[in-house]
């Protein structure tokens, strides 16, 4: 964490080696600064955890998905701010960490879950109230700006961009309070008698609570600080190399992702399919609820607007994302073979952005 601040400290007061960016001391330092968010970042989530284990569910996960959104808040502003320019920036990446925890992460969990037990089991209401949440907000913030004639593209007029903004935050709100009082063990799956009790038991946090919570929010600044400078850096190394543009928000939604996504994974390792419910979707309605709101409130303070609205292809893929989920999640039961269709529509994600990339070139 002390590196973390340091080398965020030098990013912010704008040092960078005179070289050009694909040059050997640029390269050097610009993997030092991922070293460095990466690892503030796991710090960030190992302190997070732990207070999720104290707290309990659903209100550790919460704790989890907000840490998260906050790295992801700050990578979205690091990226969009620098260019100046309404750009597609917040879309690309709120899209890709939905990708990312609707298919990659998701379909991991269940194949690993699916090695160690045929099935898992978990609560089937917290994944319907997940996804009715996350299937609404999601396509009024980045389906329906595609098809309204307001604006040109895939933007949204100014009372439009109010709307969607407000309607997110209040969503999130509500949702978290149903969660968190009348409708908690929706999101609890009691075990059997055959399974293991340790595997659900409660940890305490190694430190004082005081201190646990002073080293999440000492970590996330860390990360705040360095997001400032990868951001564009980033963008810029995948214009000199020639490499898509939408690969700039996988990288940034992989990097928000990775502690979160360990920590989902392990919980399917564990035979807690619930706990992998409640991180990764919890993820994903936070990524809407949260990072929606912020970025059009950067908006009317830059004047960058964001182009939220997909292009054709890609809401193919995300209705197709939907679909897949309500049959797979809404059962309360998955399997291996149901992992397997989610990590084809991801990896079927990744060969449209190369061919669309090739295909804008031509």
């Amino acid at each position: 964490m002390v590196l973390g601040l340091a080398t965020g400290g030098v990013a912010v007061s704008h040092w960078s080696p005179a070289a050009e960016m694909i040059g050997g001391a640029n390269l050097i330092w610009t993997g030092w600064i991922l070293l460095c968010i990466i690892c503030c970042a796991f710090r960030a989530m190992v302190q997070a955890e732990s207070l999720a284990e104290y707290f309990k569910e659903p209100v550790g996960t919460i704790i989890l998905t907000v840490s998260a959104i906050i790295i992801e808040v700050a990578a979205v502003a690091a990226m969009m701010l620098p260019l100046q320019e309404d750009n597609p920036v917040a879309r690309d990446t709120m899209f890709a960490v939905l990708m990312l925890i609707l298919n990659l992460l998701m379909g991991l969990s269940i194949v690993l879950g699916g090695i160690r037990k045929r099935s898992q089991e978990f609560n089937p209401r917290s994944s319907t109230n997940y996804l009715s949440f996350i299937i609404a907000l999601a396509t009024i913030t980045l389906i329906l700006p595609r098809f309204t004639h307001s604006e040109q593209g895939g933007w949204l007029s100014d009372p439009m961009e109010i709307f969607v903004g407000l309607a997110c935050l209040i969503i999130y709100i509500l949702f978290l309070i149903s969660q968190t009082s009348y409708s908690r063990e929706f999101f609890e799956h009691k075990p059997s008698n055959q399974e293991n009790p340790q595997r659900h038991a409660i940890h305490t946090p190694n430190h004082s609570i005081g201190i646990t919570i002073t080293l999440l929010v000492v970590s996330l600044c860390a990360v705040v600080l360095l997001a400032k400078s990868v951001g564009v850096r980033v963008t810029v190394l995948c214009a000199t190399w020639n490499l898509p543009a939408p690969l700039s928000g996988i990288f940034i939604a992989a990097l928000v992702l990775a502690p979160e996504g360990l920590t989902a994974l392990r919980a399917s390792r564990e035979d807690d399919m619930q706990r992998t419910i409640n991180v990764l979707l919890g993820s994903a309605l936070a990524t809407i609820g949260l990072t929606v709101p912020a970025v059009i409130v950067m908006r009317y303070f830059t004047g960058v607007s964001p182009e939220l609205g997909l292009e054709p292809p890609y809401i193919a893929l995300f209705v197709l994302t939907f679909a897949v989920s309500i049959v797979n999640l809404m059962r309360g039961r998955v399997n291996m073979m149901q992992g397997v269709v989610h990590l084809l529509i991801f990896a079927t994600w990744i060969m449209v952005i190369f061919d669309e990339s090739r295909a804008h070139k031509i």
